[in-house]
């Protein structure tokens, strides 16, 4: 790219076109499962800037936006992927949202701005990255730059690491790559793909996979009177719960990928009934969230929970079920890929600085992607200087991230496909 074509690229990105679609975007309410009218929104601001959209029902009311721009042909192709949905929503508990973030508000507008920062639920994950997309197709479509390769935007449903499992049943709980998943299957394919997540203008490569499982015990009613001498089962499953925190610290320490120790988080625990306390627990259920490497497979992480359960088994007589019920794998992207050189260069033109690397344990929609033959890798705006914080953006950033989507975009896109993808594309499932 020669510098004056860099040059009118990087003046034509609008930095308060690109505020006022981060907030417009996250003044409509998307919790999972509500993402419909977000949408229709996000067809439209594609469709302002000369893509052509397309909606995607993957089911009644949920709706992938999908937006292309042609190339002429020859080109490598790449697609901006991000999440329509957000965590929660702004009409949750206001006590649970505080807990979240202090700068949330509870009534409408839920965006708002204050100098050089934009707040509310969404903006950081990842409202801010879909404005950006945007910004940056129309930055290139106004300079008159002439791509090879297609442009491919999909705001997608259903991202958020949310399940069904039990009662919890619904939209609302179809997450966990529920959209992108769709997407692949039905047409949405490029070679590449950068996901905007907030990783604070960092590049992330690989992130772990996630296994959410299910112990459960099964036993008795009696109420309080005769219950002398019956085991409690809330007090059993105590006793696997500390076997768990024992197990815990070896697991991290054999599973660690590039210094980074997997988490495991102790979710939830249910058992029994609050409102009939004169009873004895008849059930307890224990859910957890365990991260695990790339090159680790799901099946490892269940084998590793067998061996704590029988060892509790054979120590104690009691007995539990295991229940998997979320095997989200991991995504792991070579340094060698064009993606990555040519975000190294954009950033380094953009902030005069080289491209930190990260790795995360929080799951993308890069995994589905690169399962699919798309080579995708995570890289997008979140806070600033000292604030890394739910629901807060800082505006330089999300400004600095949209030039460089611009720039990388028009690399990728004008690279002859065949040379840029003739090394064999392999994916590795792991299993020790």
């Amino acid at each position: 790219m020669v510098v004056e074509q860099l040059q009118d690229i990087l003046k034509r990105v609008d930095a308060e076109k690109t505020v006022k679609r981060t907030m417009e975007l996250a003044n409509i309410e998307s919790p999972t499962g509500s993402e419909g009218e977000v949408a229709q929104l996000y067809k439209a601001m594609m469709e302002e800037v000369g893509m052509r959209v397309t909606l995607q029902e993957v089911e009644p009311g949920r709706y992938n936006a999908v937006g292309v721009l042609r190339g002429k042909g020859g080109g490598a192709s790449l697609m901006f992927n991000g999440h329509l949905d957000t965590s929660f929503s702004p009409r949750d508990d206001p006590e649970v949202l505080k807990a979240i973030s202090p700068v949330y508000r509870f009534e409408p507008p839920w965006s708002y701005r204050e100098g050089d920062w934009i707040y509310g639920m969404g903006v950081f994950n990842m409202k801010g990255a879909l404005a950006a997309y945007v910004s940056a197709v129309e930055a290139i479509q106004e300079a008159g730059v002439e791509l090879k390769g297609d442009i491919m935007i999909a705001g997608v449903v259903g991202e958020i690491e949310k399940t069904q499992v039990d009662q919890y049943r619904g939209a609302q709980y179809r997450g966990y790559g529920y959209g992108t998943a769709y997407l692949v299957t039905h047409g949405g394919i490029t070679d590449y793909a950068i996901l905007g997540e907030p990783t604070g203008l960092r590049l992330m490569l690989a992130h772990f996979g996630s296994v959410w499982a299910k112990v459960s015990l099964k036993g008795k009613m009696v109420h309080t009177a005769h219950a002398a001498g019956t085991q409690n089962l809330i007090l059993q499953m105590t006793r696997i719960l500390n076997a768990l925190e024992s197990w815990i610290p070896d697991y991290q320490q054999r599973y660690q990928y590039q210094s980074v120790k997997p988490i495991v988080n102790i979710g939830a625990i249910e058992g029994g009934w609050p409102w009939r306390c004169s009873r004895t627990p008849w059930f307890c259920n224990l859910y957890l969230d365990i991260r695990y490497p790339p090159r680790r497979s799901a099946v490892d992480v269940k084998e590793e929970l067998e061996n704590v359960l029988a060892r509790v088994e054979k120590e104690t007589g009691i007995k539990a079920d295991l229940e998997i019920y979320v095997s989200d794998a991991w995504a792991e992207v070579s340094e060698d890929e064009y993606v990555v050189k040519a975000l190294d260069k954009a950033h380094e033109q953009v902030f005069n600085q080289q491209l930190e690397r990260v790795v995360f344990s929080w799951s993308s929609d890069a995994n589905v992607l690169t399962r699919n033959g798309v080579i995708a890798v995570n890289y997008g705006p979140s806070g600033g200087p000292g604030k890394e914080t739910r629901g807060t953006l800082y505006i330089p950033n999300l400004v600095g991230c949209t030039k460089v989507y611009a720039i990388a975009a028009v690399d990728i896109c004008n690279q002859e496909r065949k040379k840029v993808r003739s090394k064999s594309f392999t994916i590795t499932y792991g299993g020790g």
